[in-house]
């Protein structure tokens, strides 16, 4: 792959450098973000490492710069900061408040014609708003991210994924998905969540869903098939699923009978 590390940590670019090299990469280095960027904008690199500490440009900015100059481009952020934790009043790479959060109905028998016709327009602008605010936050999202302090396997490891989009590996941000070996890791691949077989199958196919709701029955069809009838161990093990992933720093969103991980 031919990889830009943007790092203004001399010592930690050239550790990484070379950790990159003994892989087999090509690589180049920028020291501040406006490096980073007509580095990008002239060259083609297949992914950018992309410490948060990099000098010049704010982080967001530049994510959102260096998709703008080259769509096809992958991100790895190097990050002391759980991606989970705070983007202006809510979190910090999870875009928005909640756009589905529950909204409170008023009795049938106390609106008129034109205030319902009024009521549904000012829903769709809403949405229409929070759809366009969304797609927004996600060009300033990065592809992956890797928190410090990492062994160089782990950063080879997380490159090597963006490569191939390799469906043994799935990385949304601090979570890592080991599909060969069903396990599940957030923040760092030393320590596997604790999950029963039920649970990373359930966390699984809400990460593939990739931050939209999936509904019960579209849960059970992806776990068990056609003939899964145990709705109940299939809750169960949403309720125990959510603590586990709240206790490791990710947020499951439950909206009625549908849920989603962002």
């Amino acid at each position: 792959m031919r990889l830009l590390v943007a790092v203004s940590n001399e010592p930690l670019a050239h550790a990484i450098h070379g950790a990159l090299l003994a892989g087999r990469h090509e690589v180049s280095l920028a020291s501040t973000g406006s490096i980073a960027l007509a580095a990008v904008a002239k060259e083609s690199f297949d992914a950018v490492i992309l410490d948060e500490s990099l000098l010049g440009i704010s982080t967001e900015q530049l994510i959102e710069s260096l998709r703008n100059a080259r769509a096809s481009v992958k991100i790895l952020l190097l990050t002391s900061t759980p991606l989970s934790k705070t983007i202006g009043e809510g979190s910090r790479w999870r875009a928005l408040p909640d756009e589905y959060a529950p909204i409170e109905e008023t009795p049938y028998s106390s609106f008129s014609a034109n205030s319902r016709a009024n009521n549904s327009d000012a829903e769709a602008e809403q949405r229409s708003d929070n759809a366009a605010a969304s797609a927004q936050a996600n060009v300033r999202r990065p592809d992956a991210a890797l928190s410090k302090p990492f062994s160089d396997g782990e950063l080879l490891s997380y490159v090597g994924s963006l490569a191939t989009d390799s469906p043994a590996m799935i990385i949304r941000g601090n979570l890592t998905l080991d599909t060969t070996n069903h396990k599940a890791y957030y923040a760092s691949t030393h320590s596997a969540i604790s999950l029963s077989r039920l649970e990373y199958s359930l966390l699984e196919a809400l990460v593939k869903a990739d931050g939209q709701f999936v509904n019960t029955s579209e849960l059970v069809k992806l776990i068990g098939g056609p003939f899964f009838e145990q709705q109940g161990l299939l809750k169960n093990a949403l309720y125990t699923l959510d603590k586990k992933l709240t206790r490791a720093g990710l947020i499951m969103t439950q909206r009625g009978s549908n849920y989603r991980i962002r």
